[in-house]
């Protein structure tokens, strides 16, 4: 929040924070006062009761039933928004989003980047489910990454994505290796508008000064995997300084508003 709020100074905010339960009241309390001039709302939405696929796959233990939550914020938003920028948790904002907030989604439900990992619905495995069950879906086409999507809230409803994810969620519980993100590019199969990839770089690496990158090739740089910013194994450099040059504007804000 704070490094969006940086790039769009002149820009009336509003946020929306959707997290699970062990968010205490003391973090929000935090939140709200370091959002500044922004207003910011907290979204009541609990996440579906479908078993992770951390249990299955320890490499996929850091994530928690939270991720759920972005297929539900549509139908939790106040009825006049009609646009929704979403935002993971473990992205940094270099640029403005201002760009990215008025591009023509041309019908379409969402906006996305192709995931930089699994490309195709066939990587990774596969989707589940492309192997026999949906002869409509050609295992060559793109895979979306739901870490920055760009939301046509009104078409989103119309097209009933959210219940459409939830029941994929549910049919492939036991094999989904990313399951929100799985049922996501099930539900908007052939539906979603390819953004360019400023808008979620997965590979900040390739970004880095250090290596002859340039940060601000990128709007949103996002830090997917198990190892994010603000944990020590997070190699120094770049984005480590630029994520604690914000934690520590935001704690300062904070104090002050005590």
């Amino acid at each position: 929040m704070s490094t969006v709020v940086a790039h769009m100074p002149a820009e009336p905010l509003r946020f929306w924070f959707a997290a699970g339960d062990d968010v205490t009241e003391r973090s929000r309390a935090a939140l709200t006062r370091a959002a500044g001039r922004a207003t910011v709302s907290f979204l009541t939405v609990d996440p579906p009761p479908i078993r992770l696929p951390g249990s299955r796959e320890p490499h996929l233990s850091y994530l928690s039933a939270a991720m759920y939550l972005r297929l539900l914020i549509p139908h939790a938003l106040p009825p006049d928004v009609h646009r929704l920028v979403y935002l993971d948790s473990d992205v940094l904002c270099t640029g403005s989003l201002a760009e990215l907030r008025d591009l023509d989604l041309a019908g379409a439900p969402l906006g996305a980047v192709r995931d930089a990992f699994t490309r195709r619905l066939i990587d990774t495995g596969g989707l589940p489910g492309i192997y026999g069950r949906y002869h409509d879906l050609d295992a060559q086409a793109p895979y979306l990454n739901s870490g920055v999507l760009l939301i046509d809230v009104p078409r989103w409803k119309e097209l009933d994505v959210t219940a459409k994810a939830l029941d994929y969620v549910a049919r492939h519980a036991d094999e989904s290796r990313f399951p929100d993100q799985d049922a996501l590019n099930h539900a908007v199969y052939g539906r979603w508008t390819r953004m360019p990839k400023r808008w979620n770089h997965m590979m900040a690496w390739r970004l880095d000064p250090r290596v002859g990158g340039n940060v601000t090739d990128a709007s949103v740089i996002h830090f997917a995997g198990p190892v994010k910013p603000w944990h020590p194994e997070f190699p120094d450099g770049v984005y480590r300084q630029m994520y604690w040059r914000h934690r520590r504007r935001t704690e300062v804000v904070t104090a002050r508003n005590r």
